[in-house]
């Protein structure tokens, strides 16, 4: 039996996303007291991505359905993590079947407003708790240091880390992406780093920062939500969501080495 939501469940749910997004507040009412009581903050968190709040309340949305559908369907015999960033899925982690693999993506696909899948699930055993504090600690070294690195709008970068492998996403421009790239696979502990980016020309970021200063009065290294509208191009919208190990350019990614000649390797 179908159960339609009323209007106001959801906004109520829209809410609480959105407390997710801007502290992890659990209930509606705390969350309503942490946006008036800390406006700053709050700035901080949201503002300086370069997705709007709508774009990022939508890709917590499909990373809240997408761990659900994952642990409904596959339970104890897949360690599953989706990632979403305007509409395009990263799904890392492992699994034990290549059956299971399949599933995830087709799971994945069937999400309202998921645009791309990217599948790169490992097959195999499942990770030890060493290696789950292994992959903790080197994403904060990585969120660490790309914060602390000029020229990198580490806010605009997500890191995703997997068995020492580390998936890039961001709406960044080229220039920016090889710096990050570059930094990323100098660190200690990575062993491949692999991109999956959305890409600006130089003009379509200029464009964003001078929109970002002029509706929020910020300065341009803290990018407030864009409401660019065309100025950058996310997937396509509609139609049937693409998978398979391609950026979300419709590109192959390319795994990087890190500094120590390690030899670039696809996960199967």
């Amino acid at each position: 039996m179908i159960t339609l939501k009323s209007p106001l469940q959801i906004i109520l749910q829209r809410g609480v996303i959105l407390c997710a997004l801007l502290g992890g507040v659990v209930a509606l009412p705390g969350c309503a007291f942490f946006l008036i009581g800390s406006a700053v903050s709050t700035t901080a968190v949201v503002a300086s991505d370069r997705r709007t709040v709508g774009e990022q309340v939508t890709d917590k949305e499909i990373e809240l359905k997408s761990a659900n559908d994952m642990r409904v369907n596959f339970g104890e015999t897949a360690n599953i993590t989706s990632t979403s960033y305007l509409g395009v899925v990263l799904l890392t982690g492992e699994v034990f079947s290549d059956n299971i693999s399949k599933k995830a993506t087709e799971l994945a696909a069937a999400i309202p407003q998921v645009t791309k899948v990217i599948n790169q699930l490992y097959v195999g055993p499942l990770s030890s708790f060493g290696q789950i504090a292994s992959d903790t600690w080197l994403a904060s070294k990585i969120r660490t240091t790309l914060i602390a690195t000029s020229g990198i709008p580490s806010s605009a970068v997500i890191d995703v880390v997997q068995r020492n492998n580390v998936y890039l996403m961001g709406l960044v421009t080229q220039s920016e992406a090889d710096v990050v790239n570059r930094t990323v696979s100098k660190i200690g502990g990575v062993k491949e780093v692999f991109p999956f980016y959305q890409i600006m020309t130089p003009e379509q970021a200029q464009a964003l920062a001078e929109r970002n200063k002029i509706n929020n009065n910020l300065p341009e290294s803290n990018p407030a939500p864009s409401g660019l509208g065309n100025a950058y191009a996310p997937p396509a919208a509609g139609g049937t969501p693409t998978t398979g190990s391609t950026n979300a350019m419709g590109t192959s990614a390319t795994p990087i080495a890190p500094a120590g000649g390690a030899t670039p390797r696809p996960i199967n």
